[in-house]
């Protein structure tokens, strides 16, 4: 018999969660402009960006385990 997987295929969830990411940054990328100095708005964008994305991926691979 097969046995019933109770979780996403994990293919689906990095790119959900890359989707996710991109999201953000573009939303970040739109807004921190507004409030910020462009230079230091784009800078805390990236980092932002890779904090999510690097957060994310720990996350996944801790329980893909």
């Amino acid at each position: 018999m097969e046995t019933v997987r109770k979780t996403m295929d994990p293919r689906i969830v990095d790119i959900a969660v890359a989707a996710a990411a991109f999201a953000v940054f573009l939303i970040l990328l739109w807004i921190l402009p507004m409030v910020l100095n462009d230079g230091i708005a784009y800078l805390a964008t990236i980092i932002i960006f890779a904090i999510i994305m690097s957060a994310a991926g720990l996350y996944l691979n801790q329980k893909a385990e």
